[in-house]
Order: C-alpha cells, then structure tokens, then sequence
C-alpha cells in the first residue's frame, strides 16, 4: 500500500532521520576468541590438569587478598570522603556566589529592556550590554560514601594478580597452544573479520582471574 507523503511528519521524519545517522556512525565492535589446544600425550594432559590446579589456587589467592583489602578500607574511605565534603563545601559557596550574580544580571537585563534610556548612560551600566553570566551556574553535586569507596576497592583492591598470564604460559609449558585473534562481531560490513592477536586473552577455559 502506498503511503501518502503528507501522512509523515516532521517529527517522524526527524526521528528517521535521526535512527539511520546513528545507524550510520555505529562503528565496528570487535571481541577477542581465545582458543586453548591440547597436547595430544597423556603425559602433557596430565600437565595440564596441575596448571589448571595452580590457576584455581592463584585465583582464590587472589580474592582473599581483595576480601582483605575491602575488609580494612575503611579509613581510607572516611578520609576521602571527609576531604571530599570540604571540596564539596568550597565549591558550593562558589556556586552560590555567582548565583547571587547571576541573579542580579538577570534583573540588569530585564530592567534594560524596559528602559531602553539605561543603554546611553556610560559606567556603572555598561554591563547591561555585556552580561557577565549567558547561562545560569551549575551547582556542585555533593559526594556520596558509597561511591568513594566503590571507586577505592576498584582502585586499590581489585588488582589483577597475573593467574591468567601464569595459567598460559603454564599450557604452552605442557605442549598444549594457545591461539588468540580479535574477530568483528557487529557493525562489521566493509570490515575485515579478523584482526592483529590481542597481548592478552579476554577469556580462559578455566575461568578469569
């Protein structure tokens, strides 16, 4: 059925116009695919077996460090987060500042339009012409514990503690081979589909660190 031109609107038509820009500027999104082979002996399988034994062990290392990370961040948070409330503070009384000016540049600007008289006057009333204040002041937001210390345990406990690196280098040990590439896996017409090996594997067989 043919579709009357008139029964499109300029708001539909924006919002087609709109959906195939953003179509347009979506880039190419890639993925790394790790591929793990085995040796082929029972002898390297059985050397596998103690490398994935290591990583699990590495692994749980890992997270008792970070539990005990997080279990003694506590100072470290109340202090960013005191010093955070003064920064806050400081910022707060610049925003009500120029508030105040902005406000009162309002009033000047409205007051010059109802006196058009004003503008031939010289100093003080030559910053009716010139607003100091085109948009209004942005407030500062005030600063939450929970998002400090979120930012501190990623900062200072999530470290990566190098399971996944020692995991492989433990495989290929074992005559097994490890083969990563990075692979286009959407927005990929006119792209290659394979592209340059990563430096590090985005995903393990046994899990990540």
């Amino acid at each position: 059925m043919r579709i009357p031109i008139r029964s499109i609107t300029a708001g539909s038509a924006f919002m087609l116009a709109a959906a195939v820009l953003l179509a347009g500027c979506a880039g190419p999104r890639y993925a790394t695919e790790v591929r793990y082979v085995p040796p082929t002996g029972e002898e390297g399988k059985s050397c596998i077996q103690g490398c994935q034994t290591e990583q699990k062990a590495c692994q749980a290392d890992c997270q008792s460090q970070r539990e005990s990370c997080i279990a003694n961040i506590q100072p470290t948070v109340d202090a960013a987060f005191d010093q955070a409330l003064r920064q806050y503070e400081s910022e707060r009384q610049v925003y009500m500042r120029e508030r105040k000016f902005y406000q009162l540049d309002r009033r000047l600007s409205f007051s010059a339009h109802r006196a058009p008289f004003f503008r031939s006057y010289p100093d003080p009333f030559w910053y009716i012409d010139h607003p100091y204040f085109e948009d209004p002041p942005v407030p500062p937001v005030a600063p939450g514990r929970a998002g400090i210390r979120e930012q501190i345990i990623n900062e200072e406990c999530n470290a990566d503690c190098g399971c996944q690196d020692t995991f492989d280098q433990c495989y290929v040990g074992c005559g097994g081979q490890v083969e990563r590439r990075v692979v286009c896996v959407e927005n990929c017409e006119g792209e290659a589909q394979e592209s340059r090996p990563p430096e590090k594997p985005a995903e393990t067989p046994g899990g990540g660190d």
